[in-house]
């Protein structure tokens, strides 16, 4: 792997590129370089909800709050959030929020560990992984689901592609099985070296882009793993570029 200052390319969704950007440079400091490329443009979908004895709300991600948050004034129902920035988020819009787990299927765990009762609606967007509802319902636990938001893919833009032609390193934080087969079909002709942050086995095992120079896999399916992650990376970097120093 060539040495030098390694730059970070977040290819997340615009609001999540930026929370995950400042958590970034809160935890390393200003003087590692940002570039932001969106792989995923968030669009909305026609969608009527009806909450009429819906006892429960399930997000699983974010996005899925904010559209909820815009489609209903109802803030009465309880919800059940992966993910403690989706549960920060629907308590900002009003919301009752617990985390019910970091990923789908700790969310699964624990809401069949202790069954909430009532009926439950899934709100999520058009690509989701692990079946939520479905998985409830076989488990005796009624849940329905509404998608609300769809997740198109996008280009890489000028400032990624410049940096993926270069010869400086890059850290490329992969978030989920489809972002990681995304960006390796856009990345497939990139020059310089990728040290990949995975958040679990199963997004690694996505990539099929260039052999990556550097890999870690996340401890935990949040993003202080992922920081965590990016750090050993970041670290490893550094090593190489004083190895190759002159002495």
């Amino acid at each position: 792997m060539r040495s030098g200052n390694p730059t970070l390319l977040l290819t997340r969704p615009e609001s999540q590129s930026t929370a995950f950007s400042a958590d970034f440079t809160a935890r390393f400091g200003p003087d590692l370089p940002i570039i932001a490329s969106p792989l995923m443009r968030i669009e909305p979908v026609d969608a009527q909800l009806a909450l009429d004895g819906v006892t429960g709300l399930v997000f699983s991600s974010a996005q899925a709050v904010t559209r909820f948050a815009r489609l209903s004034a109802n803030r009465t129902i309880p919800a059940f959030c992966v993910g403690a920035r989706t549960a920060e988020l629907a308590r900002e819009a009003g919301l009752q929020a617990r985390i019910a787990g970091a990923d789908a299927a700790q969310a699964l765990e624990c809401l069949l560990a202790d069954p909430p009762g009532g009926h439950l609606l899934h709100l999520r967007g058009r690509h989701s992984r692990g079946d939520i509802a479905a998985a409830l319902r076989a488990a005796g636990q009624p849940c329905d689901e509404v998608v609300i938001y769809d997740q198109r893919e996008q280009d890489l833009n000028p400032a990624a592609q410049a940096l993926l032609d270069g010869r400086a390193p890059v850290l490329l934080p992969l978030f989920s099985p489809r972002s990681a087969a995304i960006a390796a079909a856009r990345m497939r002709q990139a020059r310089a070296p990728i040290a990949i942050a995975a958040i679990s086995p199963a997004t690694f095992s996505a990539w099929d882009g260039p052999a990556p120079a550097m890999t870690r896999i996340a401890r935990r399916p949040d993003a202080a793993a992922m920081l965590d992650a990016l750090g050993e990376l970041i670290d490893a970097c550094h090593r190489l570029e004083a190895e190759d120093r002159p002495r």
